[in-house]
C-alpha cells in the first residue's frame, strides 16, 4: 500500500502518487466505488461516469480525475476509505487463515476418532485399525424398491444376486460420487444410503470420515459434521442445531457462524436414521431456520432434511430399509443402496481375516461350495460370522451348515470354546469345562435380554437398563454386544446393541428354547398374523428345536432345550401346515421352520393327498427357494392342487430352479411377475409334460402375441389346460388367433381383460362363450373379486395401491354390477381401517386419495 505523506495536501498526494494508486487500486476499483459513493464523495452520475470507462486502470484514473475536481475534502474521505478498506482486507486475510488452521485441526479430530474399528469380538483395548481391515463395498445407484414385507435379511439374498446379474444395467458409484450431479442434472444435496442390517452402512461413514481427514480429494467440503442417531435419542429436551454441532466439536465454537454462513461447504452426516427415537415423526410442519432456535430434536432434524435450515448445506442419511417411508418426501436427491460385497471383496475379507493367503484360499474354498453361507458372505457381518465358525470350529466336530440355525449354532459354541479356552498347557481340563458352564449361563442372561427387548421391538438398550444387569465384567458380552458411549452435556450414557440384528433373534429364540419361558403368542402362521418382526425368530427356534442341533448344543456347551416345549412345538409346526396347505393361506414361513428341523418324517404322513402352497406377494430369495424346494422334496408323492407365486419376482432362473416340481401342480398362479420369453418357455416346458395344470394363471406378466404364441403350442401337447387367465397383458389380435383351435376345449375359459382387444375381435376368433374381455360373468368375477379382496387383506400399504391401481380399473356400466358393488365396498371398508390405522402420513394421504377416486 502506497503510503500519504503527512506534509502533503490530499489532493497533491492524488497528483504525485498517482501511477502508484493506478497500479494498486486496479483490482480493487468496484469496491472502492461503491464506498465513495456511500460515503457521499462521489454522486450516482459519477459512478456511472467512472463506470463508462474500458478497464479498471482507465476507471481508476477516471476516479483520481474526478478528486482533483472535487477538491481537498474529497481527497481527505478518499484516503480515509482506503484505509478502512484496506483494514478490512488485513482482517479478512487473518480470519482466512484461522479457518485454514480450525479446517486441518477439525480433518485431524475426525482421523484421529475414526482410524480404528470395532470388530464384532474386539476384545477390551484392542485396536484394529481401519485402513488394514477395511472392506470396499458395493454402492449402486438407483432407487431401489425393497419390498420387504416380512424381514429384511430374509430377502436380501435375492436382491443382492439381481444387482450382480444386473451390474451392466444399475450404476455403481464409489464415495466419492456421492454428492456428484449424475447426467449433469440439479446438484445432489441430499443423499439417502439404505442397506439391511450389518451391511455396512456405518463403516462407510466411517471410512468417508477417515478419508476427509486424511485430505482426500474426493470429499470437497470445507467441514464435515458427524452425528449418530444413538447419541441423538438421549437429548429429551429443546435444544438448538448450533448446540447439537458443539456437544463433540467444542473445538469449532469460534468459527461456526463462518462455516454456518459458507453452509455450501458444509457436509452433515445422520448416521442410523432407523434407531432414532423419533423417526417415525420427522415428517413435520414446524420448521427452524436458524441454527441458535430453540426446538425438538426431531423438527430440527426434519428441518435440515426439508431444507429450511441452512438450505445450501449438503445432508447424507444412512437407514435400513424398514424406516425410509418416514423420511420427508422428496426431499431426497439421490438414493443409494448398499449392496455389500462383491465376489472380489467376500476373497478380500478372507484373506484380511486369516492373514494367510493359502488359509483363505482353502476356506473361500470351503464356503463357495456351500449355497447358504455364500449368499450370506455378501453381507460384511455374516462375512464376519462365518469367518469366526470357521476359524474356530475346526474340532467342534459339527456337520457342513445347512440352514441359518446351523450357522449361529456353530458360531455361538465356538466362541464359547474359544473364550473357555486355557491360557496355558497347565490348567485342568475339568477347569475348562467349568469355564463353559459359567459361559454358558451368561449366554442364558444374553438371550434374556434379547428376548424381552425383541418383545419390545428395542434393538438398542440403555446402561440403565435392569435387564443388563449381571452382564458387566464378562469379556463374552462384548462378543456378542456392541458398545458405544453416548455424551450429553451433564452425563455420559452407555448404548448396546447385539452386534448384528439377528444375532439378536438367534439369543432371543436360544433363551426361549432352554428355559421356562412360554412360547409366544405371536408365533403363528396365519395369513392375519402381524408379527413379521418375529419371523426369524420362530426359525431360529424351530432350528434349535432340531434333533442336530439341540444335540450338539447339550454336547458341546451344556445347554439343553425343554423336551416337552421341543415336542409341542413340532406338533404346532405340523398342525399350521396342515391347516395352511387345507385353505390355501400363506405358508412360506411355516415352510422355512420347516426347513430349519431338517427332518422329514415330521410330515410325510400328516398332510393331506392335495397340498395349497400360497407363497403370493413375497419377493423371494434364494433361501425362500431352498425351503420351498426342501417341502416339495420331501412331499414328492403329494398332487400340488395349487401353487401360488403371484407377485414374487419369479423369472427364468428361478423358475427353472422349481422347474422339477410344477409338472405336479393342478393350478399354478404366476401373475404380477415381469416374465421374458426365457421364462415363458420354461412354462411351455412344464405344460408339454404335465398331467396335472389345469388353471394357469399369467396376468400382469408384460406377455405379448409371440409369448402366447409359444404357451399354446405346449398346451397342444397335453390338452389338460382348461383355464388361462391373460388379464392385464399385451396380447393383441394375432396373438388372439393362436387360441382358436384350443376353444372350448380343452380352453373353456381365456381372461383377456385389459389387452389390446375388443369384444368384436374375441368373439370372431374364439367366440363369445370362451373368452372374457369384459366383466359381465357374474360368477366368474365374484370369485375373482373374493380372491383379490383376500390378497388386499394381508398385503402391506405399499402393495395393496400397487394392486388396487391394477384391479380398479373398470368402466362405469360395470360397477353398476351387484359383483363389482360389493367388491367395491369391501375394498373401500378396508381402505378405511389401513387409513385408521396408518402412521404414515404421505401413505395415509395415498390411501385418502385413493379412497376418493374409488
Amino acid at each position: 500500500m502506497v503510503e500519504k505523506d503527512v506534509s502533503q495536501s490530499s489532493l497533491t498526494a492524488v497528483r504525485v502518487q498517482r501511477m502508484s494508486l493506478v497500479d494498486e487500486l486496479e483490482g480493487q476499483i468496484d469496491s472502492l466505488l461503491e464506498a465513495l459513493v456511500c460515503q457521499r464523495v462521489f454522486t450516482r452520475d459519477d459512478r456511472e461516469e467512472v463506470l463508462c470507462q474500458p478497464g479498471p486502470r482507465a476507471r481508476v484514473r477516471k476516479v483520481l480525475d474526478i478528486l482533483e475536481c472535487k477538491g481537498e475534502e474529497a481527497a481527505n474521505l478518499f484516503f480515509s476509505v482506503r484505509s478502512h478498506q484496506q483494514l478490512s482486507q488485513n482482517a479478512a486475510h487473518t480470519s482466512y487463515t484461522e479457518y485454514n488452521k480450525l479446517q486441518q485441526k477439525h480433518k485431524d479430530v475426525l482421523r484421529r476418532r475414526s482410524e480404528s474399528m470395532l470388530f464384532y469380538n474386539s476384545r477390551h483395548g484392542e485396536k484394529i485399525l481401519l485402513s488394514e481391515h477395511y472392506v470396499n463395498l458395493l454402492l449402486v445407484d438407483g432407487h431401489q424398491a425393497l419390498e420387504f414385507k416380512r424381514h429384511e435379511v430374509l430377502a436380501f439374498g435375492l436382491k443382492r444376486l439381481s444387482l450382480q446379474h444386473k451390474s451392466g444395467v444399475q450404476r455403481k458409484i464409489a464415495p466419492a460420487e456421492l454428492f456428484s450431479k449424475p447426467n449433469g442434472k440439479r446438484p445432489v444435496k441430499k443423499v439417502l444410503v439404505t442397506g439391511v442390517a450389518g451391511i455396512g452402512k456405518t463403516v462407510l461413514v466411517q471410512k468417508m470420515l477417515f478419508d476427509f481427514g486424511g485430505n482426500k480429494e474426493h470429499l470437497t467440503f470445507d467441514f464435515v459434521i458427524h452425528m449418530s442417531f444413538r447419541d441423538l435419542n438421549l437429548i429429551n429436551k429443546p435444544t438448538n442445531f448450533r448446540e447439537l454441532v458443539l456437544r463433540k466439536n467444542k473445538h469449532l465454537s469460534k468459527e461456526l457462524d463462518h462455516i454456518f454462513t459458507n453452509d455450501d461447504q458444509l457436509l452433515i452426516i445422520l448416521d442410523g436414521f432407523d434407531e432414532f427415537r423419533h423417526y417415525r415423526s420427522c415428517d413435520t410442519d414446524v420448521f427452524v431456520t436458524e441454527p441458535e432456535e430453540d426446538a425438538e430434536v426431531k423438527e430440527i432434524l426434519g428441518s435440515l432434511l426439508q431444507g429450511e435450515l441452512l438450505p445450501n448445506a449438503s445432508v447424507m442419511l444412512t437407514s435400513r430399509p424398514t424406516a425410509i417411508t418416514h423420511i420427508p418426501v422428496g426431499c431426497i436427491d439421490r438414493y443409494v443402496l448398499i449392496a455389500g460385497f462383491t465376489l472380489t471383496e467376500v476373497q478380500d475379507f478372507f484373506l484380511r481375516y486369516f492373514q494367510d493367503a493359502a488359509v483363505a484360499d482353502r476356506m473361500f474354498s470351503m464356503v463357495s461350495a456351500n449355497e447358504l453361507m455364500l449368499t450370506l458372505c455378501y453381507i460384511p457381518a455374516f462375512c464376519y460370522i462365518v469367518c469366526c465358525i470357521l476359524n474356530e470350529s475346526k474340532d467342534l466336530c459339527g456337520e457342513s451348515p445347512k440352514t441359518m440355525t446351523d450357522i449361529y449354532v456353530q458360531y455361538l459354541v465356538a466362541l464359547l470354546h474359544s473364550h473357555a479356552q486355557p491360557r496355558t498347557d497347565t490348567c485342568p481340563e475339568d477347569q475348562g469345562q467349568a469355564k463353559i458352564k459359567q459361559l454358558s449361563e451368561i449366554v442364558i442372561k444374553l438371550g434374556r435380554l434379547a428376548y424381552r427387548k425383541l418383545m419390545e421391538h428395542q434393538t438398542l438398550f440403555y446402561g440403565s437398563d435392569k435387564d443388563l444387569a449381571g452382564l458387566e465384567g464378562c469379556s463374552l458380552v462384548s462378543t456378542f454386544l456392541d458398545k458405544t458411549v453416548a455424551q450429553e452435556p451433564g452425563c455420559t450414557e452407555e448404548v448396546f446393541s447385539f452386534a448384528h440384528l439377528t444375532v439378536q433373534e438367534f439369543f432371543a429364540a436360544l433363551y426361549c428354547a432352554v428355559t421356562d419361558e412360554p412360547l409366544p403368542d405371536a408365533i403363528q402362521y396365519s395369513e392375519n398374523q402381524n408379527n413379521e418382526h418375529l419371523d426369524l425368530f420362530s426359525r431360529f427356534l424351530s432350528g434349535i428345536f432340531s434333533d442336530r442341533n439341540s444335540n450338539f448344543l447339550l454336547r458341546q456347551v451344556g445347554l439343553c432345550c425343554q423336551e416337552e416345549k421341543v415336542l409341542m412345538y413340532r406338533r404346532k409346526i405340523i398342525t399350521d401346515l396342515t391347516t395352511l396347505c387345507e385353505n390355501g393361506a400363506h405358508i412360506l414361513n411355516c415352510l422355512h421352520c420347516l426347513f430349519e428341523q431338517q427332518d422329514p418324517s415330521m410330515v410325510t404322513e400328516t398332510l393331506p393327498e392335495s397340498l395349497r402352497v400360497n407363497v403370493s406377494d413375497e419377493t423371494l430369495s434364494q433361501m425362500d427357494h431352498n425351503a420351498i424346494k426342501y417341502f416339495f422334496t420331501i412331499t414328492e408323492n403329494k398332487v400340488l392342487s395349487e401353487l401360488d407365486l403371484t407377485g414374487t419376482k419369479v423369472n427364468a432362473d428361478s423358475l427353472r430352479d422349481i422347474q422339477p416340481f410344477l409338472h405336479r401342480c393342478q393350478k399354478l398362479w404366476l401373475g404380477e411377475n415381469n416374465l421374458d420369453m426365457d421364462a415363458v418357455q420354461v412354462i411351455a416346458d412344464v405344460l408339454k409334460v404335465s398331467e396335472q395344470i389345469a388353471y394357469l394363471g399369467l396376468g400382469w406378466t408384460n406377455i405379448g402375441d409371440d409369448e402366447l404364441e409359444a404357451l399354446c403350442t405346449a398346451i397342444r401337447v397335453r390338452k389338460k389346460v382348461k383355464e388361462l387367465w391373460l388379464e392385464g397383458n399385451r396380447v393383441s389380435h394375432r396373438g388372439l388367433l393362436s387360441l382358436a383351435d384350443l376353444t372350448p376345449n380343452p380352453l373353456q375359459t381365456i381372461v383377456l381383460i385389459w389387452n389390446n382387444l375388443n369384444e368384436t375381435e374375441s368373439a370372431s376368433v374364439c367366440g363369445q362363450d370362451s373368452i372374457a374381455v369384459n366383466f359381465t360373468d357374474e360368477e366368474l368375477w365374484e370369485e375373482w373379486g373374493k380372491w383379490v379382496f383376500k390378497r388386499c387383506e394381508v398385503s402391506s400399504n405399499e402393495k395393496l395401491l400397487a394392486v388396487l391401481h391394477k384391479v380398479c380399473n373398470m368402466s362405469t356400466d360395470c360397477l353398476e354390477l351387484q359383483w363389482a358393488k360389493t367388491f367395491y365396498s369391501q375394498l373401500s371398508q378396508l381402505i378405511k381401517r389401513r387409513i385408521e390405522c396408518c402412521t404414515e402420513d404421505d401413505m395415509c394421504k395415498k390411501l385418502q386419495r385413493f379412497l376418493l377416486n374409488l
